[in-house]
C-alpha cells in the first residue's frame, strides 16, 4: 500500500482512507476499536510505526501552537514530522508529513521543507537514540541514496514546492527561483568507442525535471508583489523554448502582478522597468 504505485491516490483523494483501514494490521488486532475510536494523533505517532496509522494520523494532527498546546508540544511534534518528512522509507509517509507541514504556521516549516526537498531521493535516519529535532534540518544533510523510484522522487518534490509557496520565507524563494531557472544537463559526450554511455535508470528523465520545474513556477505565484519571483518568472518568458513552462510562467506573473499582458517576456520586462521592479 506504501510503494509508489500509490501516490496517484494521495494527491487526489487521500491515502488513509476506510480501505487502509480494514486492511492494517492495527483492524486486524482490534477491529470494533480501530473502526469507532480515533486515537490521539499526537500518540500514534510517538508509539505506532505502521505506515497507514501514521499517514492517518499526520492527517489529523493539528499543530500544537494554534490549538492550545505547549513550547514542548510543538518541538515535539516539529521533530517528528521533520524525520518523517526527510527521512522516511515510505513515500507515502513522507508525502504525509509534508502537507502536515504545509498547514503549519511555524517559520520553521521552511527549513525542514528545504530539507525533505533536498533529500527526497535519500535516506537519513538518525542515530539510534539520538532524537531528530528542527533544528537538525539546518544541515541538510543527505544519507544513502533510497529505493524511491525517478516518479516518486519527483512527487515528493513537487509537494514540497507547493508547500513551501504557502510558506511564503526568503529561503523558500530562494529555492523556487532556483528550481524554476534550472536547465537539463548538457547531452552525454561519446565515448571514445564512438558510443554513448549508459542511463543512469535513477535519474529523473526529462519529464521529470519538467514536471519539477512547472510546480516551482506555480508556486512563485503565491509570492505577491514580490520582485524577486517576477523577475524569475520574467526570465523563464525570455529565456525558454518550451510552451508548458512560459505558460505556466505567464499564469504566475499575472496571478501575482495583477496585471493582465500577453505572454510576451519584453511587454513584461518592460513594465517591470516602469516599476522599479
Amino acid at each position: 500500500m506504501l510503494g509508489g504505485a500509490a501516490l496517484v491516490s494521495f494527491g487526489l483523494s487521500g491515502c488513509a482512507g476506510t480501505y487502509d483501514l480494514v486492511t492494517s494490521q492495527r483492524f486486524k488486532d482490534r477491529p470494533f476499536h480501530t473502526l469507532f475510536h480515533r486515537d490521539d494523533p499526537i500518540q500514534v505517532l510517538e508509539t505506532v510505526e505502521e505506515g497507514d496509522d501514521r499517514v492517518r494520523a499526520m492527517q489529523d494532527v493539528k499543530e500544537p501552537k494554534q490549538s492550545g498546546g505547549t513550547d514542548a508540544d510543538q518541538e515535539k511534534l516539529l521533530g517528528i514530522l521533520q524525520a518523517s518528512a526527510t527521512t522516511d522509507r515510505r513515500p507515502l509517509c513522507r508525502l504525509a508529513a509534508v502537507e502536515t507541514l504545509a498547514r503549519f504556521d511555524d517559520p520553521r516549516v521552511s527549513t525542514i521543507l528545504i530539507t525533505a526537498y533536498r533529500n527526497a531521493a535519500h535516506d537519513t535516519p538518525p542515530a539510534a537514540g539520538q532524537p531528530v529535532t528542527p533544528a537538525g534540518a539546518l544541515s541538510g544533510v543527505r544519507g544513502a541514496v533510497s529505493s524511491f523510484t525517478p516518479d516518486t522522487v519527483t512527487t515528493i518534490q513537487c509537494h514540497v514546492l507547493t508547500a513551501l509557496g504557502k510558506h511564503r520565507s526568503a529561503d523558500g524563494l530562494q529555492l523556487l527561483v532556483q528550481v524554476a531557472a534550472s536547465r537539463p544537463p548538457a547531452k552525454p559526450a561519446l565515448t571514445p568507442a564512438g558510443g554513448v554511455p549508459a542511463a543512469d535508470p535513477a535519474a529523473p528523465s526529462e519529464s521529470d525535471r519538467l514536471d519539477v520545474r512547472l510546480a516551482a513556477i506555480r508556486a512563485l505565484a503565491s509570492y505577491e508583489n514580490e520582485a524577486v519571483a517576477i523577475q524569475a518568472l520574467i526570465g523563464i518568458l525570455q529565456t525558454e523554448r518550451d510552451v508548458a513552462l512560459r505558460g505556466r510562467a505567464h499564469e504566475s506573473l499575472v496571478k501575482i502582478t495583477g496585471q493582465d499582458l500577453e505572454p510576451d517576456a519584453k511587454a513584461w520586462a518592460d513594465w517591470a522597468a516602469r516599476r522599479g521592479r
